[in-house]
């Protein structure tokens, strides 16, 4: 005798209308507590915003760059005013700054202490722009019309603009005078040609030569024969040295 299999309806479960009601005011506490807190970050954002700055160790020109940078970085609250996130914007937007240094006194005041980069050479690149070069070889901005600055031109490649500051910071260096009337050095096929006033002019050889050279060079210009001459010195040679009289106005 066979016997149909029947199914069985399923049991249907009964939500208890407390348990609704308690996870409804849960969902409603979390979400009351979240609001606070959003609301209590966004007041102390605001209340901690930089309302004013005091910048040291710049000249005035550079202090007024600073100030319009940070005005222009408007609104500096908490979130966008921490030091180390200020002090990368100021280096990136101002190539003449060289340090940085950033301090917050809460609850709304910035004291800066900043450097300026100095200048050591201009260098003349491929384009003919004139760019300013500072004493790590760093070619760091263009120069400004009608800005004069009385430095050595740099007319070498790009990867000799470093090597060539060095070598001319020794030279300043040793003495200090002789580099004041340094106006140009070219890089040439086998060497360096430093031009100095009155048509003085230094041959150098490349590599690590060179910075020997300059020392004995300046040791020979304080020999009694050549102390007080204008003269046209060859040096790159090891073994036999040139020196002849200079032509005045023979360079400028």
């Amino acid at each position: 005798m066979s016997q149909t299999n029947r199914r069985r309806a399923p049991t249907r479960s009964v939500v208890s209308p407390r348990r609704v009601l308690f996870g409804l005011l849960r969902g409603m506490a979390l979400a009351s507590v979240a609001c606070l807190l959003l609301a209590a970050g966004w007041w102390l954002n605001q209340a901690l915003a930089v309302q004013s700055w005091q910048v040291h160790g710049v000249p005035e020109a550079l202090e007024t760059a600073i100030d319009k940078q940070l005005n222009d970085m408007q609104p500096l609250d908490l979130a966008h005013a921490w030091p180390s996130l200020l002090r990368s914007r100021l280096l990136d937007s101002l190539p003449d700054l060289a340090e940085v240094n950033i301090s917050r006194h809460l609850p709304d005041r910035l004291e800066i202490s900043a450097s300026m980069r100095m200048p050591v050479a201009l260098w003349s690149d491929t384009s003919g722009t004139v760019q300013l070069v500072d004493g790590h070889g760093l070619a760091y901005r263009p120069l400004k019309p009608g800005e004069g600055l009385d430095l050595p031109v740099l007319r070498v490649p790009a990867d000799e603009v470093k090597q060539s500051v060095a070598l001319m910071l020794r030279l300043k260096q040793m003495d200090d005078a002789r580099y004041a009337t340094l106006s140009e050095w070219i890089a040439e096929p086998d060497g360096w040609k430093l031009n100095f006033d009155r048509g003085r002019c230094w041959l150098l050889p490349k590599g690590d030569g060179a910075a020997e050279r300059i020392g004995q060079v300046m040791a020979l210009m304080q020999d009694h024969r050549w102390k007080d001459g204008d003269w046209r010195v060859d040096v790159r040679a090891s073994t036999r040295w040139f020196i002849r009289k200079s032509k005045l106005g023979g360079m400028v």
